[in-house]
This record gives C-alpha cells, sequence and structure tokens, in this order.
C-alpha cells in the first residue's frame, strides 16, 4: 500500500512542471538504493540456499529499530539462517553424542564378556578340579555382577530419560532421606577414607528438642536414587583421604552453573525463594578436564578412562530423575573442586 500511495502520488507530481523534477531527483535517489537492498536480499538467500548459513544481510537500523520493508525482509532471513545454523549444530553434536554412545557402551559391554569368556576358555582347559578355578570362578562372578549392574543402569537411564518412571510426588524429609543414605555407604565411603560433613542449614529443634525435619516435595524412590547416584559417584572419583561436605540450605549459590538442559530452570536470576537446595562437594581424585555439561551426558567421565568402576551413567540418571521431579540439578566443576545439586520445592 505504501509502494502505491508513492507511485499515485508520483503520478499526480508529474502532471505539473514544477513537480517532475521533483520525482526524478526522488527516483535517482530511493530507486538505487531499493535496487541495492534487493540484489543484497536476493545474494543473500542464494547463499543461505548453498549453505552458507552464517552470510548476513546488511541491514539498515535506526534508534526506533528496522527501517523498511525491505530491511524487516533481509533481518527475518537472518534470523532464519541463524536459527537453521543452531539447529544444525546441535543435530551434529547428537549424531557426535550418539557415536560416542555407541562406543563407550560397546567397550564397556564388550570388557567385561571378554573377561568371562578367556576364563571360561581356561577351566575348560584346566578343568574344574585345577588349583585355579575357584579364583576363575570368583573373577567369572565378578564380571558377571558387572554386566549385570551396567544393564541395569541402561535400563533405568532409557526410563528416566524418556520419563516411562511413574512418579509420586509427597512431602519428604531430606535430611532423614540423607542420613539414612549416608548410613547405607558409610562402608564404601570409609572403604576411600573419606570423611563427610553434613551441615543442615534448615534443621532446628522443637520446643520438645527434636529435630525438625527439611520437607522438600519430591517422590522417595526417586530422589533416594538420586542422592545414591551422589554419594556412590563421590565414593569412586573423590581424593582417597579427602573430606567431603554435604549441604541442605534454602538457596543456590552457584546459578551460573546451572543445568541448561533443564528447560525453564535453567533461567540463571530464577529466584530460588521456597526452594531447598541438597549440595554435595568434594576434591575429584583425577584431573576433572571437562565441562559441567559434558559431564552430565551418558558413559562420561571426567578421567578420561574407562577402566574405572563406573558406567558413566550416574550423573545422567540423577538428573532425569531430578527433572521428572520438577526440579532443578545443578553441577559445577572448579579445577578438582566438584559440586553436585538438587533443588527442590520446599513442601
Amino acid at each position: 500500500f505504501k509502494v502505491m500511495g508513492v507511485l499515485v502520488a508520483g503520478s499526480f507530481l508529474c502532471a505539473t512542471w514544477l513537480g517532475l523534477p521533483v520525482v526524478v531527483v526522488l527516483i535517482f535517489i530511493f530507486v538505487p538504493r531499493m535496487v541495492k537492498k534487493f540484489t543484497n536480499i536476493k545474494e543473500g538467500v542464494s547463499q543461505v540456499k548453498g549453505g552458507d548459513l552464517n552470510w548476513k544481510i546488511p541491514v539498515e537500523e535506526d534508534s526506533q529499530g528496522v527501517k523498511g520493508e525491505l530491511d524487516r525482509l533481509a533481518a527475518d532471513i537472518n534470523d532464519i539462517s541463524e536459527a537453521t545454523g543452531i539447529v544444525v549444530q546441535n543435530e551434529l553434536k547428537n549424531q557426535r553424542m550418539k557415536t560416542e554412545l555407541i562406543s563407550n557402551v560397546s567397550h564397556d559391554l564388550k570388557t567385561p564378556l571378554t573377561s568371562m569368556v578367556s576364563y571360561i576358555d581356561l577351566l575348560k582347559t584346566e578343568g574344574l578340579d585345577s588349583a585355579n578355578a575357584p579364583a576363575y570362578l570368583e573373577i567369572i562372578d565378578e564380571k558377571t555382577q558387572r554386566l549385570k549392574v551396567l544393564t541395569e543402569n541402561l535400563f533405568e537411564a532409557a526410563k528416566a530419560s524418556s520419563g516411562a518412571i511413574p512418579v509420586h510426588m509427597e512431602p519428604i524429609d531430606l535430611a532423614a532421606l540423607v542420613s539414612q543414605s549416608l548410613g547405607e555407604m558409610d562402608q564404601r565411603l570409609k572403604a576411600r577414607g573419606l570423611s563427610v560433613i553434613v551441615k543442615n542449614e534448615l534443621g532446628g529443634k522443637d520446643a520438645d528438642g527434636k529435630d525438625i525435619g527439611v520437607q522438600v516435595m519430591a517422590d522417595g524412590q526417586l530422589l533416594w536414587r538420586v542422592i545414591e547416584n551422589l554419594l556412590g559417584n563421590v565414593s569412586k572419583y573423590a581424593l582417597e583421604g579427602s573430606r567431603v561436605y554435604v549441604n541442605i540450605s534454602s538457596k543456590c549459590k552457584d546459578a551460573e552453573s546451572r543445568d541448561s538442559g533443564s528447560g525453564p530452570d535453567s533461567d540463571h536470576s530464577k529466584d530460588t525463594e521456597g526452594k531447598v537446595l541438597l549440595e554435595i562437594k568434594n576434591i575429584s581424585g583425577e584431573q576433572l578436564n571437562i565441562s559441567a555439561e559434558e559431564l552430565m551426558e551418558r558413559f562420561t567421565r571426567g578421567d578420561e578412562s574407562r577402566n574405572t568402576e563406573g558406567s558413566g551413567l550416574g550423573l545422567a540418571i540423577a538428573k532425569d530423575l531430578t527433572r521428572l521431579m520438577e526440579g532443578e540439578f545443578i553441577l559445577t566443576v572448579d579445577g578438582d573442586l566438584f559440586k553436585a545439586g538438587v533443588l527442590l520445592e520446599r513442601a
């Protein structure tokens, strides 16, 4: 409509000798600019069509934003190119992760299977009456249990990521659950010489001198699994003979480290009022040479080794289970300091 209005106005002006020079001057001023913008858009579309998603069409802007229709069209094409580029990068990342996942799963399955086959062949050769038979059977049993745990973790990771787990939300005493989990993990933690320091900033005593529980909205079984995974991670990878800190508080001190894959929970400025944070901190026994985001990918370990006890699924499962409980999983890697946290609604 604007173009039609300009053309109609120009036609009337051309009807007079006074208006004709004005129209000619305006044509020589504005038409080349319009043609140049159109040419830029045409070139940009051609480049994007050819696969160059980083190509940017020049856009004229002033204090009020984009100037004209052609500039708005160019800006929209630039936005489409940028969005397409993000999609392509995400797809490439997903393909890389799938390749690494298949490779890592194959390795973790093949390693115990190879040992089992080797020792079974030795038993066939030497016979069950040989002096080495008990040792061979013990190794086979150990590798069988390792395969069992790995298979169970794979199924659990698949169910957690797909959301195919029933969730029964109810008020749960977080402090009591942490205490119970620490009791069950006590032997494993002591075997590594780890001493656990528990601090409950929300605790206290009632009028009768009884401990006041910290109630959160969660599924008891799923939350217990999350805590078990975090403490299991500590028992495998924390520096031997060091201290582990378990803290329950009402706010998140490391908002910048929040998991960016948690949907709305990834807002770093989000108010944490009415939430409870369970945070576990330890020093890593090995140098942590990857980011917190990479550590939460399945079958990823911080020491670049696949010879340790863990499968690399614990943190991924914990993150997905926390998400199912409408909570937020927080991970921070600061040098060799490893911090994992679970942020839940207070009941």
